[in-house]
């Protein structure tokens, strides 16, 4: 849901590694905006790749590229692909935070869920954050999480939130109805 941040490492040379990983998921950002999801997801495996092999599986940073493979399959219709990465990605970001990050990689799985039919478990997974914290169901709404209190509930299927009723409908032209509609 957002571009990528730089994190230092106190090792010289796995800091190097990360920024020119995270160099590389931002040109993935930017072919995936420009619809080419194969050019995409080349490159988030390559920069993923490079942060294995320097930080390792449980580092913030890759969970970082983790969640941006599972947004990319997940829009490339590839869900158990968009769920393995997203499953990952939770597993570290709900140990090491920041808890706006777990909050995002829940709202993705929680559309993985959408996309296969199941609404309830969209929403179990989507209000599972133990800190009570979500972010709204759309995609481009800035990036900020809520209390869960703060958010509607779609009337519809109760199981995607969002902060207002613009962000609500936006997700539903662009998203939500194709799963809403076939579920409810």
């Amino acid at each position: 849901m957002s571009d990528f941040a730089m994190h230092v490492h106190s090792d010289p040379v796995s800091g190097m590694v990360v920024s020119q990983a995270a160099m590389i998921n931002n040109q993935a950002l930017s072919l995936s905006r420009q619809g080419d999801y194969a050019g995409s997801e080349d490159l988030h495996l390559q920069a993923l790749d490079l942060k294995l092999s320097a930080v390792g599986e449980n580092d913030p940073m890759t969970a970082i590229s983790r969640n941006a493979l599972g947004e990319l399959y997940l829009k490339m219709g590839r869900i158990t692909d968009a769920e393995e990465q997203l499953r990952k990605a939770i597993s570290v970001r709900m140990k090491i935070g920041p808890a706006y990050d777990a909050a995002v990689s829940l709202e993705n799985l929680g559309q993985v869920h959408e996309a296969k039919g199941d609404l309830e478990e969209a929403r179990r997974v989507r209000l599972s954050h133990p800190a009570d914290i979500m972010v709204c169901g759309n995609y481009d709404c800035p990036g900020q999480t809520f209390d869960r209190s703060q958010l509607l509930a779609c009337s519809g299927c109760k199981s995607a939130f969002y902060c207002g009723r613009a962000c609500q409908a936006k997700d539903w032209r662009a998203r939500h109805k194709t799963f809403c509609k076939k579920c409810s």
